[in-house]
Formats: C-alpha cells, structure tokens, sequence
C-alpha cells in the first residue's frame, strides 16, 4: 500500500515537470526570437521627421530644413554633435540637446537666448540679449518681442562670443538694472522709449513724442528714480509744459527727490546743451 502510494507520487511528479517544459521551452523560444526581431527593427530605424521643441524667436521650420539630410537615414548613424553644432551655430540659440527616437524621430530641444534691449550702434539695429551680445533681431521680432527699451550710447564693443559682438560689463549691468526697475513701475514704462549711456554720471532717457531727456545717472536707484518721474510727469510736465533740466537724484538713506534748474543763458547753451530740455 505504501508502495503503491509511492509509485503514485513519483509519476505525478514526473508527469508535473513534463507539462512544464512543454510550456517553458516553447515561451522561451519565442522571448529570444522576439528579442532577436526588437533588435534588428531597432538597427533600422529610418529618420522619418525632425521635431523642434522650444523654439519661438528661432524658426522652427528652418531648424527642421538645415537638418534635412538626416531623413531617411539610419537613425543609430545621426552624429547628434554634428546635429548640435549646426543648431547651435544659429543666432538667437543658447542651449541644444538633441534625442534619437525609436519611432524615427529626431527631436531637437533648444533654449534660447532672452532679450533685453534693442540697441543702435554703428548705424545697424542689434537686440541685446540677458548676457550682453548683440545679436540680429530675429524673424518677425516686432510681434514676437514688445516693450523693449531703445537704448544708445554704447561704447564700442570688443568681445566677441561665437562671432557676435557683446558689449562691456558696466554697459550691461546699467541696461540690466535701467530695465529691470522700469518694469516694476508701470507707468514709466508706458512712456519711457529710449536709454542713453553717458559717462561722468549723466544717462538720460527720453520719452515717446517729447525731446525731454531725464538725467538718471549711472549709479543705480532706478526704480525709485522712475517711480518719481511718473509722479513728476503727472503733476508737472504733462499739464504745464516746461524747459529745463531735470535731475532724478537718489541720496542713501534719504530716498529721491528731483531738483530742476531753468534753461541755461545762452552763454552756458553749449556747456549744458546734452541736459537741455526743449519744449515749444
């Protein structure tokens, strides 16, 4: 009886694992085939579209046809540094990183360059950018960037960063600052247009439709110096009219307060002449 028991158990068990290898072996069999065919669909992947992510003062559309000769190659064989080095070789791009898809797609993520001001030097237009280079103002750029300050009076620039001019630091660190503050006070900003760098202290900036010019200095303060002039403009200027100079002067400690003088005679016209305000 207890043979017969274990007789019993023994073909059971053999009869368990025999079931199991005829399924095991078969799902096996087709693991390592479909891992075989993964592999070989993966090895050839075509490049059927090139994606641009992050792009809008960059022409997504140009990004895409510079990079053409890549469609319909092996997406394993795209030298993605090349790609990089092409992308990042145009104006208004900071950052490339680029992505191989097994869909056959390759995606391009830029990050580019922030404006911060228009700028005028040497007869030509320049916008520049967050870290001081001079770049050419892109494709349909009065649409896509407003509210910039105009600004002038930049010192010859002699750096150059991938072929672009940029100008010195103190400039971009006025230009920064001047703009910066004016965004903070509203209805500064809906009348300043334009920021001329002086030496010796004197930077104006002037006002859409009037030649006044507003000496702000080059030592800071800027949004309380702004803050004053709205409030001078509002009280004084915009329903009096005036000729004069006009000083937005910040002491430490004290706060601004503005100090006018009279149009100089005519024997100080040429000394004062930059600081004159005009107004007929």
């Amino acid at each position: 009886m207890v043979d017969s028991a274990g007789t019993g158990t023994g073909a059971s068990a053999g009869g368990g694992w025999k079931a199991f290898l005829l399924v095991f072996f078969p799902v096996m069999l087709m693991l390592v085939w479909l891992s075989f065919a993964a592999s070989e669909w993966q090895k050839d992947v075509r490049v059927r579209s090139v994606a641009v992510d992050g792009a809008q003062l960059v022409s997504s559309a140009a990004v895409a046809k510079g990079l053409g000769r890549w469609k319909g190659k092996n997406i394993h064989d795209v030298d993605t540094s090349a790609v990089s080095g092409r992308v990042a070789g145009m104006a208004w791009v900071k950052h490339v990183r680029v992505g191989q898809e097994l869909n056959g797609v390759l995606r391009v993520v830029v990050r580019e360059r922030v404006p911060l001001a228009e700028v005028f030097f040497g007869g030509e237009r320049f916008v520049m950018d967050s870290e001081g280079v001079l770049l050419p103002p892109p494709a349909g750029f009065g649409t896509k960037v407003q509210g910039l300050v105009k600004v002038s009076g930049i010192p010859s620039p002699s750096l150059r960063e991938r072929g672009f001019l940029r100008v010195d630091r103190k400039s971009l660190g006025l230009v920064k600052s001047f703009s910066e503050a004016l965004s903070g006070v509203p209805d500064a900003a809906i009348l300043v247009r334009e920021l001329h760098l002086e030496g010796s202290n004197e930077s104006w900036f002037s006002v859409a439709g009037d030649p006044a010019r507003f000496i702000v200095g080059n030592d800071g303060d800027f949004k309380e110096k702004l803050e004053k002039f709205g409030i001078f403009w509002q009280s004084v200027i915009s329903k009096k009219g005036m000729a004069a100079i006009v000083w937005l002067i910040c002491v430490s400690g004290t706060g601004c307060s503005l100090q006018m003088q009279p149009q100089p005679r005519k024997r100080m016209v040429k000394r004062l002449k930059i600081h004159a305000l005009k107004r007929e």
